[in-house]
């Protein structure tokens, strides 16, 4: 079956999503930054949080930078290795150019704007889109679940409220369960065939289902959550690196608990990059570590520039840079 008759190809309504997305949704995502970073600015006393700045060490934002990229290697070899899982061999510049693009897509609600590396990876080396589209699926997935681990050792530590990891974790367990129910999931897609428009998708559907029940057996989910703990930890010493360089004397956990319950409340309220749910989490789980109101804020925005919006511009830079080589090769 050709890719225009998945179901899961990039037909004229999904191009036009994805335009939207790429050309609008980044210069909106930058915009409610602004407006994020502004209230932060304004409710932390803009004098005070512009002083705590005067006294920032640089030294930390290249750490900050330095782990975020080491970080991406670690979620790169997850990405490859989920690709190997699925049978799916493709030559690594291509598999890193579209890894790499793929993260400007992170400013999307819920990083569900990434699902278009299944679209580049088809445009760039003829898989179809219903092979990997799980791919992506099964990324964000077990970042969550990487994340959430993080968080519940800071939770059990400090004894802070589990309700927001509980529920993480009761809808992930349900899932997957569901997931793995492999009997029940096929006869669901097999009624589905009968169904008006449902039904013509009917074979990549199935695609989607087999490609993301492989990928959730116990061996993939635990390899891919163990690379995701690596990369995530490496954000969550970002952090911790982030207050040393504001002066601030504190332990590498609560840097990595801050980071990692921040993220997973951002991811949970679906808003474009988390903006606003994630940085008002981490500000306030500092305070409530005697950090100073100017320095949390300052920090917080630090560690989100040096993550967020470091790899949404290393996705432009690495997909610009590839449409331009590819583009030089075909006129000459």
């Amino acid at each position: 079956m050709s890719e225009s008759h998945e179901g899961l190809g990039e037909d004229e309504p999904t191009g036009r999503l994805r335009r939207l997305v790429s050309e609008h949704g980044v210069w909106v995502t930058a915009m409610l930054t602004v407006v994020v970073f502004a209230a932060l600015f304004v409710v932390a006393d803009a004098q005070r949080v512009i002083a705590a700045f005067s006294r920032f060490e640089l030294w930390a934002f290249g750490a900050v930078i330095a782990l975020t990229t080491v970080g991406y290697g670690f979620r790169f070899a997850k990405w490859e290795f989920y690709l190997r899982e699925l049978d799916i061999h493709v030559p690594l510049k291509t598999s890193l150019t579209v890894f790499f693009s793929g993260l400007m897509m992170v400013v999307t609600p819920g990083k569900a704007g990434e699902v278009w590396k299944a679209w580049l990876l088809r445009d760039e080396a003829g898989v179809p889109a219903s092979r990997t589209t799980s791919v992506v699926g099964a990324e964000r997935i077990t970042d969550l679940l990487s994340l959430s681990l993080l968080a519940a050792l800071g939770v059990v530590a400090y004894g802070r409220s589990p309700v927001v990891l509980v529920a993480v974790a009761v809808v992930f367990a349900l899932g997957i369960g569901l997931l793995q129910w492999r009997a029940g999931c096929l006869r669901l897609l097999s009624w589905a065939e009968s169904l008006p428009v449902v039904g013509e998708h009917a074979q990549a559907l199935e695609t989607l289902y087999e490609s993301t029940y492989a990928l959730f057996r116990l061996r993939p989910l635990s390899v891919a959550t163990v690379l995701g703990l690596i990369a995530w930890g490496l954000e969550g010493v970002a952090l911790w690196l982030t207050l040393r360089g504001f002066g601030i004397e504190t332990s590498l956990l609560v840097g990595a608990f801050v980071f990692a319950l921040g993220s997973v409340v951002g991811a949970v309220s679906m808003l474009p990059g988390g903006l606003g749910a994630a940085e008002a989490s981490m500000a306030g789980l500092l305070l409530t570590f005697g950090i100073a109101e100017p320095i949390a804020v300052g920090a917080t925005m630090v560690i989100r520039v040096g993550t967020l919006w470091y790899a949404a511009v290393l996705g432009f830079v690495v997909f610009s840079a590839h449409k331009l080589f590819t583009g030089s090769s075909a006129e000459a």
